[in-house]
């Protein structure tokens, strides 16, 4: 009997606590939903509470660096402007000096997904120029673009900043409430100004606190806002650390603090000489800026070549090498050409250089150049080849371009010596023999439809 008693206790008691865990607490449940209700509201007022907008410092891919984006809220839909131009959109200054801003397809919301999330939920071409993938003026993944985000946790906002991060890649994103009395002209004009000011092809690490003996060199991250740091550690052996960083109207901003062989780093003054900038963090630390000769910057870096700026002389080469890799693929079927590159390939050795279909093909060159480095003559190195470098050259009419450079003898000249952009060849014997090459990456063609399947 006792058994059958404790039998009925046991069930007793266990339905009554099935009961009790099924039963739900909807005050709870109504607590957590009103308090997501209220912070979206409170996003709300605070974005569109700034009569002026909001200057957005947007990181994508931190290799890439940050770029100023302005947005202004009103109602669901945002007028946004940036400093970063693309290849099939308009950004910046427009010739009649007014800020290109765009509303077209701007809509956000602000939604509940584990804590407020501002989504911009329609495509704007200058917006979502940064989290596009196939992005043509970012050649080094075709499927991922520069890697930017269009929805955002929001961490903390206030009246004078909002701080959130990237919802898919996680990245830090800041924005700052624009005073009414700054003109959004002025914040890309001025941070135009400051980073041409600012712009070296290379640095060295200086000041009091740099120990004896120890050399660190910066350079850009191809032509993008980001350092690449280089020194040598305690077994000779080289090391590089990354900073990347965006562009102010006083200096240059990391995007975090750095550590470079024991050294902590954070951002650039603009101060008021170009020959050296001081570093944020620490007084007695700056950056000596370097005058390379336009033959160093040449050799120093891979630069991009593109159809539209090849010249008169060339094009007819480039045109048969085309025609050739038309057909030349499996079955018949196109070669696409990526890029075509001059640049350093290895320890003091150089190459012509492209990336089509599957293929890398490269060919060697030796390059010589006057005493201020304002004219250089290529010859030919044969033996600094690949396979698919001689299989181009003889079978798909490489050998025509290459010989449109290797024997030829160049004036340079190009945008800004400190750090170029540009580089522009021209032959000393034959005027329309022009090439000019670019530091940012690129694809060859510039017409995009070249790019896409036909099939």
């Amino acid at each position: 009997m006792k058994k059958i008693y404790y039998i009925l206790f046991a069930c007793v008691a266990m339905m009554t606590l099935s009961a009790c865990s099924l039963k739900e607490d909807p005050i709870f449940e109504e607590s957590a939903s009103l308090r997501s209700e209220l912070h979206i509201a409170k996003v709300r007022e605070v974005l569109t509470s700034a009569p002026n907008g909001w200057l957005m410092e947007y990181y994508g891919n931190l290799s890439f660096g940050g770029y100023n984006v302005l947005v202004k809220f009103e109602g669901d839909k945002a007028t946004v402007a940036s400093e970063k131009w693309g290849a099939n959109h308009k950004a910046g200054i427009d010739e009649n000096g007014k800020v290109v801003t765009s509303t077209s397809g701007c809509h956000f919301k602000l939604e509940q997904s584990m804590g407020t999330v501002l989504s911009f939920d329609e495509y704007n071409e200058t917006f979502h120029y940064f989290s596009m993938p196939n992005n043509p003026d970012y050649t080094y993944d075709k499927d991922k673009g520069l890697e930017g985000d269009f929805e955002f946790r929001v961490i903390k906002a206030n009246a004078d900043s909002v701080i959130m991060r990237g919802k898919k890649h996680n990245t830090k994103i800041i924005m700052t409430r624009i005073p009414a009395d700054k003109t959004w002209e002025s914040i890309i004009n001025e941070a135009k100004e400051t980073e041409e000011y600012m712009s070296s092809r290379s640095y060295t690490l200086a000041g009091e606190d740099v120990p004896e003996g120890k050399e660190i060199t910066a350079t850009s991250n191809g032509g993008y806002r980001c350092f690449v740091f280089t020194y040598k550690n305690a077994m000779g052996d080289k090391e590089t650390v990354t900073a990347p960083y965006i562009v102010k109207e006083d200096g240059f901003y990391f995007y975090r603090e750095v550590e470079v062989d024991g050294i902590k780093l954070n951002g650039l003054k603009k101060g008021d000489t170009d020959e050296y900038f001081v570093f944020r963090n620490n007084p007695n630390l700056q950056l000596d800026t370097y005058m390379p000769t336009l033959a160093e910057c040449l050799t120093t870096s891979t630069w991009y070549q593109r159809y539209g700026s090849v010249g008169e002389y060339a094009k007819p080469f480039w045109d048969a090498m085309l025609a050739k890799l038309k057909t030349g693929g499996k079955g018949g079927d196109e070669i696409k050409l990526y890029t075509a590159t001059i640049g350093p390939n290895g320890d003091n050795k150089w190459a012509c250089a492209l990336t089509a279909g599957g293929d890398a093909p490269i060919y060697g060159f030796s390059l010589t150049s006057n005493t201020d480095g304002t004219q250089v003559t290529f010859k030919q190195v044969s033996t600094n080849r690949n396979k698919a470098g001689k299989d181009y050259y003889n079978k798909y009419a490489w050998k025509g371009v290459l010989d449109c450079l290797y024997n030829h003898t160049f004036n340079l000249t190009c945008d800004y010596q400190r750090r170029p952009k540009w580089i522009t060849l021209t032959d000393v014997n034959e005027p329309t023999n022009v090439i000019t090459v670019y530091a940012q990456p690129s694809y060859f063609m510039e017409d995009q439809s070249y790019y896409q399947d036909k099939n």
